[in-house]
């Protein structure tokens, strides 16, 4: 009986250790491949997130957005997908991370690390101040230079293995009438004109 009871617990392990999981801090992905075709999203974290699926030449097979509370997941089944390689992605306020599947053989596999994963900094402006939000697991450093309308450089500075960087700038007394961040990393850039007035 406990032989029995051991082979069950070996086979147990064995099949579920075929799952491909995919993790960031705000959701996890997980492939069934064993059974079927199948893509579990636990989401972490409440936010506006929106999922869309590209075939060959970027078309696009489907896209839904969503406002997903934590806790949640959605599945997506992957079974009228033929053989061949596709890309996930999904977008948030903050960011935009690309996962690649690859479907062969009635099985689905899928990239366990971002094939590509691209920050969105978020700019607010209240009481004359201005707020920057960047959610930014890929932990190069982050330069952050601000300009006036005549192009005159303002304010520089490079902030280093920032995962998640919250910067104020007081504008209030700012001469200018409008003002232009410049956030960049790696190769990556972002640029926002925010009106001073």
């Amino acid at each position: 009986m406990k032989n029995l009871l051991k082979i069950g617990l070996i086979a147990t392990i064995l099949f579920t250790s075929v799952n491909t999981y995919a993790s960031n801090d705000d959701l996890s992905l997980k492939v069934n491949s064993v059974e079927r075709k199948t893509i579990r999203l636990s989401i972490n974290q409440t936010q506006d997130m929106k999922v869309t699926f590209y075939g060959l030449n970027d078309e696009i097979l489907y896209e839904k957005k969503g406002h997903e509370l934590s806790g949640s997941s959605k599945t997506y089944d992957l079974t009228d997908f033929p053989d061949g390689n596709y890309i996930m992605k999904l977008e948030t306020d903050l960011k935009s991370v690309e996962y690649q599947i690859n479907i062969e053989n009635n099985k689905a596999s899928l990239s366990t690390a971002p094939n590509k994963e691209t920050f969105k900094p978020v700019l607010t402006k209240k009481d004359g101040v201005v707020t920057l939000n960047l959610d930014y697991t890929n932990k190069a450093p982050v330069e952050i230079t601000i300009f006036d309308e005549f192009n005159n450089q303002l304010y520089t500075n490079t902030y280093n293995d920032s995962a998640k960087l919250v910067r104020k700038f007081n504008i209030g007394k700012a001469l200018s009438s409008k003002l232009t961040f410049v956030i960049t990393s790696k190769d990556q850039a972002f640029n926002s004109t925010i009106d001073v007035r």
